[in-house]
């Protein structure tokens, strides 16, 4: 049975507690021990050669760079996009009701400016303590717990699956 590559490296690096045997198979076996003389040779002439700089630094380009801003996922960037857009409209399409709703303030001191906010607020408010929503009909109608709970876990399985495939790009 010869020496391993490993057993050899470690006589070499004087990290092995079987060195007595290791030093009496190197006696007895001649192929373990011109091995083990082609790995001194191979690590006299590594040590023998010359100190190299490199041409470029290569740290430098796995290294972050703060200075660039982290970009976002393109379908996080759309999502985002998307929603801004859908925010904007519903702002466009309000604004004409809001106006409505705001008299045109006279500003002759500031105390009159807080007077008028005042007594507006107060107006906007009495308007709507006399808003009347329409009554809902109502439905009578019995689920089993065990059909609530099946519902329930549809609806968390289902958020776990559309989040998975959301998430999925990120994690690549």
């Amino acid at each position: 049975m010869h020496l391993t590559n490993d057993q050899l490296n470690e006589y070499l690096d004087k990290a092995t507690h079987e060195r007595a045997q290791i030093e009496s198979h190197l006696d007895s076996c001649d192929e373990c021990a011109a091995r083990l003389s082609t790995l001194q040779n191979l690590f006299a002439e590594l040590d023998s050669l010359p100190e190299l700089e490199l041409t470029r630094d290569l740290a430098a380009r796995f290294t972050p760079r703060p200075s660039l801003p982290a970009q976002l996922p393109k379908f996080l960037t759309l999502t985002v996009s998307l929603q801004a857009a859908v925010a904007l409209t519903a702002i466009i399409i309000a604004m004409p009701f809001i106006v409505q709703l705001i008299p045109v303030l006279e500003i002759s001191s500031l105390s009159n400016v807080f007077i008028q906010l005042q007594t507006q607020w107060t107006t906007w408010l009495d308007m709507l303590s006399q808003v009347q929503f329409p009554t809902l009909p109502t439905f009578t109608f019995e689920i089993s717990s065990i059909y609530l709970m099946s519902a329930l876990v549809g609806v968390f399985m289902l958020w776990l699956v559309g989040n998975g495939l959301l998430l999925r790009n990120q994690i690549k």
